[in-house]
Order: structure tokens, then C-alpha cells, then sequence
């Protein structure tokens, strides 16, 4: 796939090789990180999400390679690609698969199984209250870059259109939901992201899906992926 869809295909191969902001309270802040041994306790574990395959990446996008076209999109553009916003205690990393029944992708006519969406899931720990801080720059940066942003990763520049605000997930003490549409020859390629806050620990939830970049079909969010862990983490 060329054009915009190159980065949604990067972290998606780094995968396999390897709503509205809205705040009900919560211990954001005053309490110490958790250690990354702490995170590897509550992090999701296969069997904790009905239907899905959780197992652990050997390779993500690598933050210092991500530049935006701007400061103000740098959050949503750092969140969009699996990547973390300011410097977290300690962040440990699953990735999650929805699995196929072979018969109903025989029926749909998926037999490959491209329709099977994928998640890359940070847990990410801070001090004091950096996590809010977090949540509150994703908020403002989604608004500022609405419009669409540049952003760049392993030196590949990918235009992305537009930048929505979805319903996300409950059950977290703040969450926000995000749709990013690219644009490659004509077709929009949708990229959806879940952030949410737990306490002083951030879970960043990037949910890719092969058939939609390809065709430029929508597709669901895995809200269930996102459930499980903020019950795990509750």
C-alpha cells in the first residue's frame, strides 16, 4: 500500500514483528508512578479479553523517530502511532489481536483474515500529576489539529486529513476517543485511538485493521480490549 498508508502498515508491522476527553476524578496525581514491574502485573494477559489474543510486541514505532508538523499536534501524532506523550516512570506493552472463526471469514469473504483488528496497548506510569497533564494536552492537541497534521516516522512523511472525536470507552477516570483519516490516491484510510486514564497510569490503545486500510472502510474499536484493561487496572 503506498502514500498514507505507509505508517498505518509500519506499526502494524512493528506489531507483528515484534468521546470526548471527559474527567470523573480519580487519583491523578500525589501517589508515586507504578514500577515497571507493578505495570507487568496488571498489563493484560492472554485469556483477559474474550475473543482476542493478547501476546507481547518485539518491536513498536520508536518515539524519537515521530516529528509532526507542528508542537500542537505532536500529542495526537505521538498517540496515533503507538508511540507515548512526555516522558513516563515506566511503560510496558502488549499487543492484542481479535481472532477469526475460519467459517465466518469464509462467509464474509475475508478467508485471509485481513478483517481482524489489532491493538497496540501502552501502559504507561507517571509521577505527580503528569498523567492528567497528559490527557489534557491530548484534548487540546485533537481540537488544534482537527484540521489534519503532517507527521513523519522512520523518515516516512504521512498527511493525515482529519482528526475526529469518537464516544470512548467508560469506566476509566478520563478517556478520549480518536479517528485519524488519511488520505492515499483517493482513498481515506482510518487509523482509531483510545486513551484513557487510570489513576496515575495511562493506557494508550492504537487500533489498526488491514482490510480497512485497504479499502477505506470503517471499522469498530475494540471496546472491549480497552474494558478489560481499565478493570484490570480498577
Amino acid at each position: 500500500m503506498a502514500g498514507a498508508a505507509v505508517l498505518s502498515l509500519t506499526l502494524l508491522t512493528a506489531c507483528s514483528d515484534s468521546g470526548e476527553s471527559g474527567e470523573k476524578g480519580g487519583s491523578g496525581g500525589g501517589k508515586p508512578a507504578l514500577s515497571a514491574a507493578d505495570l507487568e502485573k496488571v498489563v493484560l494477559k492472554d485469556g483477559d479479553v474474550k475473543g482476542h489474543k493478547v501476546s507481547e510486541p518485539n518491536g513498536t514505532v520508536d518515539r524519537k523517530t515521530i516529528e509532526s508538523g507542528s508542537d500542537a499536534c505532536a500529542p495526537v501524532a505521538y498517540a496515533m502511532l503507538g508511540s507515548v506523550v512526555d516522558e513516563p516512570a515506566a511503560t510496558v506493552q502488549r499487543e492484542t489481536q481479535k481472532k477469526i472463526d475460519p467459517v465466518e471469514a469464509a462467509k464474509s469473504g475475508d478467508a485471509s483474515g485481513l478483517d481482524a483488528t489489532r491493538t497496540l496497548l501502552r501502559l504507561s506510569a507517571y509521577d505527580g500529576e503528569a498523567a492528567r497533564a497528559v490527557m489534557k494536552s491530548l484534548t487540546a492537541s485533537a481540537e488544534d489539529c482537527a484540521d489534519g497534521f503532517e507527521v513523519t516516522a522512520d523518515g516516512t512523511s504521512q498527511q493525515v486529513a482529519k482528526v475526529t472525536t469518537d464516544p470512548a470507552p467508560e469506566g476509566a477516570d478520563e478517556a478520549i476517543a480518536l479517528t485519524f483519516l488519511s488520505e492515499a490516491e483517493g482513498t481515506k484510510v482510518p487509523m482509531k485511538v483510545v486513551v484513557f486514564r487510570q489513576g496515575a497510569t495511562v493506557g494508550y490503545v492504537t487500533a489498526l485493521n488491514l482490510a480497512s486500510a485497504a479499502t477505506g472502510k470503517d471499522f469498530d474499536f475494540p471496546a472491549e480490549v480497552v474494558e478489560a484493561q481499565v478493570k484490570k487496572l480498577a
